[in-house]
């Protein structure tokens, strides 16, 4: 027993020499410190020229990190978010998108023609029977083979937007009714004559379609009893002028001195009656200098005077519905929408709002404003927003018809 208690000392005298020979315990780890987070990794896009562009990012789930920001210049720096994935460039002018990975980004990008991949906004026009169709379901594939879906709800009126869209072969599939289909293929192009393109898709056999509504129904009654009120209005206001000149004429007959004391009380000075024959009037007046000659005053005399510009006379349609077709400017003020009342009726156009545009006449000058439509009014290719001269040769955009200026 003395034995195993000895042995036992012995053997934890061992144990704790052995422990403070040995190397100390490694003191216990500090926190680890956080990393400082990562800064904004930022890079230059450079264009070809200037122009309206936009830009944001987004995560990889396709999220918005940020609101899009514009810029005007030929080159911009950007700082982008640290878990920004896709950089999305928009072009106002073309209506192209740049779709960019922020991973391949490098310190300077610059974005050529063919960086531009993308439709911002590709619109489809459903009808059938000359109507708008009130309810479909269609199908997008594009050249990549990826597939968007929309329903058309009646409300649209037959209108469909698709945002996103590769450049190339698509292909629309439309059903409808009982079972029914229709398919279509075009093409999208980077450079075209529309900033938004338009694909007129027309459905046949039973289509549920959408009547003229209760206000346009009632367009037979509303613009012939606005014309009645405006006839009244228009004699009631020259029976007034006539009466108002008649009154001052004969007032500055009769009472000549009663017409000046008011109208000088108004500010107005009226010419004094001079006395005297027409040669004391002409002695009085003091003399005219002499004109140069037209050599010394550096025009030569064979030149011409150059003419003031043609006002505009018509609109001649060159793409869409109406191509072909021309449309003569003949009142002051003539509207153009969907609706039949207009003097310019687009009725065929479903990109058209029911009042989309005025064009207003001036004298020699035209003007035309946009009326608060849904897809704008463009005069050669830039979008307006207040009244706008056009003349000869200039190019008018609303909805899928293009006009020229003659």
């Amino acid at each position: 027993m003395r034995a195993f208690l000895l042995m036992a000392l012995v053997g934890l005298m061992v144990e704790l020499s052995g422990a403070q020979a040995g190397t100390k315990p490694a003191a216990p780890s500090s926190p680890a410190e956080a990393k400082p987070a990562p800064k904004p990794r930022e890079t230059t896009l450079s264009f070809a020229q200037e122009g309206e562009r936009w830009w944001w990012t987004e995560d990889d789930g396709g999220n918005p990190l940020s609101a899009p920001q514009k810029t005007s210049d030929a080159s911009v720096n950007l700082k982008l978010p640290e878990n920004a994935a896709t950089l999305w460039v928009y072009d106002a002018t073309t209506g192209n998108l740049a779709q960019l990975k922020v991973a391949q980004l490098k310190e300077k990008t610059e974005l050529k023609s063919e960086r531009w991949t993308h439709v911002a906004r590709l619109q489809v026009n459903l009808q059938a029977q000359d109507k708008p169709v009130a309810s479909a379901l269609v199908s997008l594939t594009d050249a990549q083979g990826n597939t968007q879906t929309r329903v058309l709800e009646p409300s649209a009126e037959g209108i469909l937007v698709f945002e996103r869209v590769p450049l190339g072969k698509i292909t629309l599939v439309a059903r409808y009714g009982d079972e029914q289909k229709a398919t279509q293929e075009t093409t999208l192009k980077a450079e075209r004559a529309l900033r938004v393109p338009v694909v007129e898709l027309t459905l046949s056999g039973a289509v549920p379609t959408l009547e003229p509504s209760e206000t346009a129904a009632k367009t037979d009654e509303t613009p012939q009893a606005s014309r009645i009120g405006a006839l009244v209005m228009f004699v009631i206001a020259l029976a007034l002028a006539v009466g108002v000149i008649v009154f001052l004429v004969r007032l500055a007959v009769q009472k000549p001195q009663q017409l000046g004391a008011a109208m000088s009380k108004l500010g107005v000075e009226l010419p004094q009656a001079t006395t005297g024959s027409a040669s004391a009037v002409a002695s009085a007046a003091p003399p005219q200098p002499e004109l140069p000659p037209l050599e010394s005053a550096g025009v030569p005399p064979t030149i011409a005077m150059p003419t003031a510009a043609k006002p505009a006379t018509r609109l001649v349609a060159t793409q869409g519905p109406y191509a072909g077709q021309a449309f003569e400017l003949t009142g002051e003020l003539m509207t153009v929408g969907r609706e039949a009342v207009h003097p310019i009726a687009l009725v065929n156009d479903m990109g058209v709002s029911r009042t989309h545009a005025q064009i207003v006449r001036q004298g020699d000058q035209t003007l035309i404003e946009d009326l608060g439509s849904t897809n704008g009014t463009y005069v050669n290719g830039v979008r307006i927003s207040a009244p706008t001269p056009i003349k000869p040769g200039d190019t008018l955009q609303l909805g899928a018809s293009l006009f020229r200026v003659e």
